[in-house]
């Protein structure tokens, strides 16, 4: 289940991310939401399998320019990998998680610890190599126009 995000809703999680690293509870409950945005649990959980599953691709070496063939042979290593398929299971119980939620601000909160967890483990970033990291996933939506 791939979800498709749009640059504004990429901003609105990274906002939340920031907000959990920094404890801040009035920005995340600031970013909940309102009518016809989707309920920030979901989003983050979108989110956060969004970036995992870019984090896998880049660190099987799965690029734009490799041929079909490739490209399978690695989204196969993917696929067998033990690590790779507990990526896969924490981000079906992240969407599992936020559709129970809906728009509960504390689980929005546990989602996105989830998601930072599951990214320190793959960079070992620390809170705040984390922002730095935010910081630049967010510089990198702005420039794509």
């Amino acid at each position: 289940m791939d979800i498709e995000l749009t640059d504004d809703e990429h901003l609105r999680a990274l906002a939340a991310l920031e907000a959990v690293v920094g404890n801040n509870d009035d920005a995340l409950a600031v970013l909940a939401g309102s009518a016809g945005e989707r309920p920030l649990p979901a989003l983050l959980a979108a989110y956060g399998q969004h970036t995992l599953h870019r984090i896998l691709i880049a660190a099987f070496g799965i690029d734009a320019t490799m041929d079909y063939d490739e490209t399978g042979r690695l989204v196969a290593e993917i696929n067998s990998d033990p690590t790779a398929r507990i990526v896969f299971v924490l981000t079906d119980a992240l969407h599992n998680q936020a559709a129970l939620a809906g728009d509960d601000p504390a689980a929005a909160k546990l989602v996105a610890g989830s998601i930072l967890l599951a990214i320190h483990a793959f960079t070992d970033a620390d809170n705040q190599d984390a922002l730095t990291l935010l910081r630049a996933l967010r510089n990198e939506v702005l420039q794509v126009d």
